[in-house]
């Protein structure tokens, strides 16, 4: 059994931030594997550099917190046919003051609720019941593609296992989506 962590971010990109620290502290972008609903379309903007010659674009495919990732409509348009049966999306305003973005625009953040127990307390790296590394369970995860979270770290990661990994990589590789990162965990 193969599985990745699915990154909305990798060195190359910036990441957004909520626009009000009300919604970062009142839980609006906590993406725990439940379902969400927005009453107000929450607002996020790139994060910016002090040094405008270190600033990083903004990715097709971005990072907001936890375990969630934020598409942009080419993205949308790409993927989420693909994910939509893992998850849900909820739409976010982009606020780009700046113009790193090309403008405000409408935004696609990416909620999955599936939900896998897959993880292996027993083996894995643990600090009390935090578990730290993750070790999986076997024969647990379904071998067609899926995209989850293991209710021991629903708030930090996304998983997905090798076929959707595989379908995942092809999709992004042949639209030049720009911004995620997968990386081998199991």
């Amino acid at each position: 059994m193969q599985i990745w962590r699915w990154n909305g971010a990798n060195d190359s990109y910036t990441t957004l931030l909520p626009m009000h620290d009300a919604d970062l502290l009142s839980g609006v972008f906590t993406a725990d594997g439940s379902s969400k609903t927005w009453q107000v379309r929450p607002q996020v903007k790139p994060a910016l550099e002090k040094d405008r010659e270190k600033q990083l674009p903004l990715g097709d495919i971005s990072f907001l917190m936890g375990a969630s990732v934020v598409l942009n409509d080419r993205a949308y348009a790409v993927l989420g046919d693909f994910l939509e049966p893992f998850g849900e999306f909820l739409a976010l305003d982009l606020v780009d003051d700046t113009g790193l973005a090309g403008g405000n625009q409408t935004l696609h953040f990416y909620n999955v609720t599936r939900m896998i127990p897959c993880i292996d307390f027993e083996r894995s790296e643990t600090e009390g019941k935090k578990v730290l590394q993750p070790a999986f369970l076997a024969d647990v995860v379904p071998s067609e593609p899926t995209i989850f979270k293991d209710p021991l770290r629903r708030k930090i990661d996304i998983y997905v296992n090798a076929a959707a990994h595989e379908a995942l990589a092809l999709l992004i590789e042949d639209a030049g989506l720009r911004g995620s990162t997968f990386r081998r965990i199991g």
